[in-house]
């Protein structure tokens, strides 16, 4: 049986099906943020991904022991960690080796993760946002691993308050 539909009822039979798909995607659960999935090594330990951050606003900040920048803004992510405890987690990406960045997280009192990611970190925060691939680069999400903003080059302390604020309320249940 061949059915002929009028144009309005062809536009009113798409409508329909655009209607079944959207509800259906409405309803499937959201991909997981890419930065969950994103394996990284910690200073001591095998590769683990950043999902173990989810449900707090996160703080991942690219960086290096050579950089200028990166020295002079870590001693204020150690200060917004300790200040945020509980609502954010501060976690630091870096682009060398673990003998160096274990003699600097050592030197500045690093209280917070440290992973490392050698060259192939440039890879993880151009996919982030970084249009230069140079450190120090900074990458804010809520607790849904949502991007809230970036910093690029030295992190201001009133820039990321700005945005750990959105984060955080962004994040339900971190109020």
């Amino acid at each position: 049986m061949n059915f002929v539909l009028s144009t309005p009822g062809r536009y009113a039979a798409a409508l329909t099906a655009a209607l079944a798909c959207s509800v259906a995607l409405a309803a499937a659960p959201a991909a997981p943020a890419a930065i969950y999935q994103t394996q990284l090594q910690p200073l001591d330990g095998k590769l683990e991904s950043l999902d173990r951050y989810r449900g707090h606003a996160l703080v991942v900040n690219f960086w290096a022991p050579w950089c200028g920048p990166c020295r002079t803004e870590v001693p204020e992510f150690v200060a917004m960690q300790d200040a945020y405890r509980g609502k954010a987690q501060f976690v630091g990406v870096a682009l060398d080796e673990a003998a160096a960045v274990r003699a600097f997280a050592h030197d500045y009192g690093i209280n917070y993760p440290l992973y490392l990611a050698g060259m192939g970190g440039i890879a993880i925060m151009l996919r982030e946002g970084d249009t230069r691939g140079a450190v120090p680069f900074t990458v804010v999400y809520d607790g849904n691993g949502h991007k809230v903003g970036t910093i690029t080059g030295l992190a201001s302390p009133e820039k990321l308050e700005a945005l750990l604020a959105a984060a955080i309320a962004a994040t339900p249940g971190d109020h």
